[in-house]
C-alpha cells in the first residue's frame, strides 16, 4: 500500500528526474491505478461525489457565514475533485514525464 509520505515524493516538480525516480514513480501510478479497479472504487468515488455535491449546494444557497467559510467550503470541493481525478492525472504525468525522458535520450 502506498503511503502518505510515498505520494508526498510527488508534489515537487519532477523535472530532471533520473531512471530510478521515473521507475518509482511509474510503480507508484500503477499501483493507484490498481487501486481504481477495486470493487470499492465506484462507492468511494460516489461517496466523494455526494460530500462534494453537498458542500455545493451549501455554497450556492447563501449559507455560507463569511468569505472565510465560503473559502473553506470551495477549497474542499476543489481538494474533493483533486482525489477523484488524481489517478487520471497522475497517469497522465507518468506518460509525459516518460515521452520526455525518451526524447532526453535521443
Amino acid at each position: 500500500m502506498t503511503s502518505e509520505w510515498e505520494l508526498r515524493d510527488l508534489r515537487p516538480d519532477l523535472e530532471g528526474t533520473d531512471d530510478a525516480e521515473l521507475h518509482a514513480l511509474v510503480e507508484r501510478a500503477h499501483q493507484i491505478e490498481l487501486l481504481t479497479q477495486h470493487p470499492g472504487w465506484p462507492l468511494f468515488r460516489d461517496y466523494l461525489i455526494g460530500l462534494s455535491m453537498a458542500s455545493q449546494n451549501y455554497i450556492l444557497s447563501g449559507t455560507c457565514k463569511s468569505f472565510d467559510d465560503y473559502r473553506d467550503r470551495t477549497g474542499y470541493v476543489k481538494g474533493l475533485r483533486a482525489a477523484m481525478d488524481a489517478p487520471q492525472m497522475l497517469l497522465e504525468r507518468v506518460a509525459r514525464m516518460q515521452a520526455e525522458s525518451d526524447e532526453s535520450k535521443i
